[in-house]
């Protein structure tokens, strides 16, 4: 502890793991340090605060951008119209799991859509088409998925990926419009013949390119952390969040890393001077646990600011004429 004039100022650099905890997972953990010399309050002679940094924190990049439960769910409504009539009122979950290609995710909506269209007898069930458009370049909807519905005419499909609302994942986590790219309420498909060349008659795009990872930005929320606010239900409140992060910015090979550059920027007063425990949350920005496969590591320091007793107490008590007697 370094001493300055009236104030004592200690600093503690803690390195963590969330293997380290005596329960909770590895994105939401509570931490034991049994060590009352660094965790209990030094009371100086007008007490103290203390202060929370976090200096480093490291996750793996590899949580599901298909979970259950969450963004899995999609809906699909249609009619078929010939000699023997059918139709389709269904709801869709996608496989939860780690979509790395747009490729694999269309492969899999593809996949999915053809045999629900063949359980409701639909004769042309294999012309559910879903693929990204790779070529020609010079096309406007380059990178973008196409659907669409080649056989004979007569059959219409809808397809709702936001659960009838343009609404994108960011603000209604229970559709997976966003890695699709469509910001429609419904695409709606009508068959049709297929053309030689393919010109794309018929198709409907996604208004935007695929996007894999659903998580822009990672909060980091900390029990003992008293000074950061956030928006809950319209009103700027208190929050527990330690930090927060872009992911794009701080993703190496197959890690988020965060590393704070500045060490004034995320420094906040702590809501207790006396802690014997640290309960660490990984969040998304809609407060949900992420859940990635692994531990995170994580460095923070400790810092106390004591206000000792002012060296010349007894003679400013002496020099007051109201204290005589008294102190």
């Amino acid at each position: 502890m370094s001493a300055s004039g009236a104030f004592s100022v200690s600093k503690n650099y803690i390195n963590l793991s969330s293997t380290d905890r005596i329960s909770g997972t590895n994105n939401d953990f509570i931490i034991q340090f049994n060590s009352s010399g660094l965790t209990s309050e030094s009371n100086g002679y007008f007490g103290s605060k203390s202060f929370i940094n976090p200096i480093f924190f490291s996750l793996p990049n590899n949580w599901q951008n298909i979970q259950a439960g969450y963004n899995d769910v999609y809906y699909i409504v249609g009619a078929e119209t010939g000699a023997t009539p059918h139709s389709i009122n269904a709801t869709l979950n996608l496989p939860a799991g780690v979509y790395q290609t747009v490729a694999q995710l269309c492969f899999a909506i593809q996949t999915q859509v053809r045999a629900a269209l063949t359980t409701a007898g639909f004769t042309i069930a294999t012309g559910f088409v879903c693929e990204q458009l790779l070529s020609p370049t010079t096309n406007i909807n380059w990178q973008h998925i196409r659907f669409d519905m080649v056989g004979a005419a007569g059959t219409t499909i809808n397809l709702y990926f936001t659960e009838v609302t343009p609404v994108l994942i960011a603000l209604n986590p229970y559709n997976f419009a966003t890695l699709v790219g469509v910001d429609s309420a419904v695409i709606t498909l009508n068959s049709h013949v297929a053309t030689v060349p393919p010109d794309f008659t018929g198709s409907v795009f996604a208004e935007y390119v695929p996007q894999l990872n659903i998580y822009d930005m990672i909060q980091i929320q900390c029990n003992l952390c008293n000074a950061t606010y956030e928006i809950e239900n319209n009103t700027l409140s208190p929050s527990i969040i330690m930090v927060s992060f872009p992911v794009g910015n701080n993703t190496v090979n197959n890690q988020v890393v965060f590393l704070n550059n500045n060490p004034q920027l995320y420094r906040q007063q702590m809501r207790t001077s006396n802690f014997d425990t640290i309960q660490i949350r990984v969040v998304d920005k809609q407060g949900r646990l992420i859940p990635f496969f692994g531990e995170c590591d994580l460095s923070i320091i400790i810092e106390r600011e004591v206000l000792n007793e002012p060296q010349n107490l007894q003679r400013i008590k002496d020099q007051n004429p109201y204290s005589v007697g008294f102190i």
